[in-house]
C-alpha cells in the first residue's frame, strides 16, 4: 500500500523563494493496483514518484510504504523505480552482473542472489541474454534488463516513470505486456507514469494530477462514466477513442466500456441499429 499524508513539496529555486507544488497533498493507494498516472508538464507526476520512493521527501507531511513511514533520505527497498532511459541506469558490463547488483551492495546469499537473477531473467524474458553486454542490446531490452534487476530486489511496489517513451512501437508494445504480466503474477502495486492515454487505459484505474492536485483518482469505469473527457484535462486522445466519441456525438449509442477497435467492431455487429 502506498499512503502520502498531507504532504507539502517545494521546488527549490535558484533565484527567489522556492515554488510550491504539493501542499496537504493526501493519496491512498492500496496494494496490488495497478494505476496509470497521467497530467501535464509540472503537475507533480515524477515528483509523486519519486517521493514514493524516497528519492526526494516532503518539505512536512509523511509518506508510508506498507504502513511504515519513510524517514527523510531515506530510499525504499521496496519500491522499485524505473526511468525512461534504461542505459543511464544500467551500471555493469554483463547483463547478469547488473541484475545483481543492487543484490550485491545489500550483501545477499550468493545461492539466494543467483536464484533470484535466473528467476527474474526469466520473468522478463532475457534469460538467454544472461551474459551478453548491455550496450550491445536494444532500447526495449535494456529496460527488460533494468526490470529485471527491480524484481530481483523482490520489490513490492514498482514506480514506471515514462518508460516506454525512448522505444520504438515494437519493443513498447513487448514492455506494456510484460508490465501486465508482472502484475498478474506477481500482484505487485504498479504506479505506471505516462503522457500516453492509450497506455493508461491498460491500467485499472487512472490517477489525473495537475497544478499539484488530484482531479481524478478512480476506475476507468467511473471515470468515463461521468464524462470526464469533455472537461478541462488536456489529454491526447488515441484515434480509436476519437472515432468513438465523434460517433457518440452523431447519435450512436455506444456504451463507455467500448473503448478499443475490437469492442468497437463486435458492438456494431451485435448492434447494427445503434
Amino acid at each position: 500500500m502506498i499512503e502520502v499524508r498531507e504532504a507539502t513539496f517545494y521546488y527549490p529555486c535558484r533565484k527567489g523563494s522556492p515554488q510550491l507544488l504539493f501542499e496537504g497533498f493526501n493519496l491512498l493507494i492500496p496494494q496490488g493496483s495497478y494505476v496509470a498516472l497521467m497530467g501535464p508538464n509540472g503537475a507533480g507526476k515524477s515528483t509523486l514518484g519519486k517521493m514514493i520512493k524516497g528519492l526526494l521527501s516532503p518539505s512536512s507531511g509523511q509518506v508510508f510504504i506498507g504502513g511504515q513511514p519513510l524517514r527523510p533520505g531515506e530510499i525504499s527497498p521496496r519500491v522499485g523505480y524505473v526511468f525512461s532511459n534504461a542505459e543511464n541506469q544500467i551500471v555493469a558490463s554483463v547483463v547478469e552482473e547488473d541484475v545483481a547488483f543492487a543484490l550485491e551492495n545489500r550483501g545477499v546469499d550468493p545461492s539466494i542472489m543467483a536464484r533470484r537473477v535466473q528467476d527474474s531473467l526469466r520473468l522478463v524474458d532475457m534469460e538467454d541474454y544472461r551474459f551478453h553486454p548491455p550496450h550491445l542490446l536494444s532500447g526495449g531490452q535494456q529496460q527488460k534488463v533494468v526490470l529485471a534487476g527491480v524484481l530481483a530486489m523482490e520489490s513490492e511496489i514498482l514506480v514506471l516513470d515514462e518508460p516506454t517513451s525512448m522505444l520504438d512501437l515494437q519493443d513498447r508494445q513487448e514492455i506494456l505486456d510484460l508490465f501486465a504480466k508482472i502484475h498478474g503474477q506477481g500482484g505487485r502495486t504498479i504506479l505506471h507514469i505516462t503522457h500516453s492515454f492509450e497506455e493508461a487505459l491498460r491500467a485499472q484505474e487512472f490517477l489525473y494530477l495537475d497544478n499539484g492536485r488530484v482531479s481524478f483518482f478512480g476506475t476507468w469505469n467511473d471515470f468515463f462514466d461521468r464524462g470526464l473527457l469533455d472537461n478541462a484535462m488536456r489529454i491526447a486522445l488515441p484515434p480509436i477513442l476519437e472515432l468513438i466519441q465523434e460517433l457518440r456525438e452523431r447519435g450512436h449509442l455506444i456504451p463507455n466500456a467500448v473503448r478499443s477497435l475490437d469492442e468497437l467492431r463486435g458492438f456494431l455487429l451485435r448492434n447494427p441499429q445503434s
